[in-house]
């Protein structure tokens, strides 16, 4: 939990100088008691190819239990939609199992491996 004590004055600022950026990012609270377990966003929004790379995070308390998922799957149909986007990417490292598991279950395809690294895409194909 400290991680997010630090990581919402930061996004506060950077919002308040990227307004645009809000857009694209969010954090994923538990409804049932309000708690923060995570975020999520695409890094800075479509890029001039029309791709937006996904990120998240978990805290490990709440891993395993669908939300990563549930909040990778809504952020990808969402971002398919939007104007200029054509493709989501992400990445993550070959020994981070959940996270490839969540990949694969919102149906990005492998496109490459470098070192320890795995890179996944999701197109759109409107």
């Amino acid at each position: 939990m400290d991680v997010y004590k630090k990581l919402l004055p930061y996004k506060i600022e950077r919002f308040s100088q990227y307004p645009e950026e809000n857009v694209w990012e969010g954090i994923i609270i538990r409804t049932e008691d309000n708690v923060i377990i995570g975020d999520m966003g695409f890094k800075g929004g479509p890029d001039e190819n029309g791709e937006m790379d996904l990120g998240y995070s978990i805290l490990p308390s709440y891993q395993g239990n669908g939300y990563a998922t549930e909040m990778a799957t809504a952020f990808v149909q969402w971002g398919l939609k939007q104007p200029k986007v054509k493709k989501i990417t992400a990445s993550c490292s070959n020994q981070n199992y959940p996270s490839i598991r969540v990949l694969e279950k919102v149906g990005f395809k492998q496109i490459g491996k470098e070192d320890n690294e795995i890179y996944w895409v999701i197109e759109d194909f409107r």
